[in-house]
């Protein structure tokens, strides 16, 4: 889907809930979460590509595949959580957008614990495995 459609359906879903946010404040809402879910899947359409692309680049660069496999999934979990916390501040539920928004940094971190690993590996190999 290429930025045009993308764009309608964004413009359309916010005319539309802004046109029912007097009368039914939770119907609005749930047409542009819907508005806000076409458009991502609309973007996730394309992600093959750019896992291709980041994987032949890297694959040139001789990088580990274990490497890309964390960046991804730290790139996926950062743009899902944002989409969350944003959905959930325009339901006006703040609070909660900050609890999603402090587990998806906890799940990075998690998720980037191999690396962590692997640097600690460099650092005392090259401190001569002194501790």
């Amino acid at each position: 889907m290429n930025i045009i459609a993308i764009s309608f359906i964004g413009l359309l879903s916010s005319l539309v809930a802004l046109s029912l946010r007097r009368r039914n404040s939770e119907i609005s809402f749930l047409v542009a979460l819907a508005g806000s879910v076409m458009i991502l899947l609309a973007a996730v359409i394309n992600i093959n590509s750019i896992v291709g692309t980041v994987k032949s680049l890297l694959d040139a660069a001789s990088v580990n595949s274990v490497y890309i496999s964390i960046l991804l999934k730290a790139v996926a979990i950062c743009f899902l959580t944002e989409f969350a916390c944003d959905s959930c501040i325009d339901a006006g539920q703040r609070a909660l957008a900050g609890n999603i928004a402090l587990a998806g940094k906890l799940l990075v971190l998690v998720n980037s614990l191999p690396l962590y690993n692997e640097l600690l590996g460099v650092v005392v190999s090259l401190n001569g495995g002194a501790k």
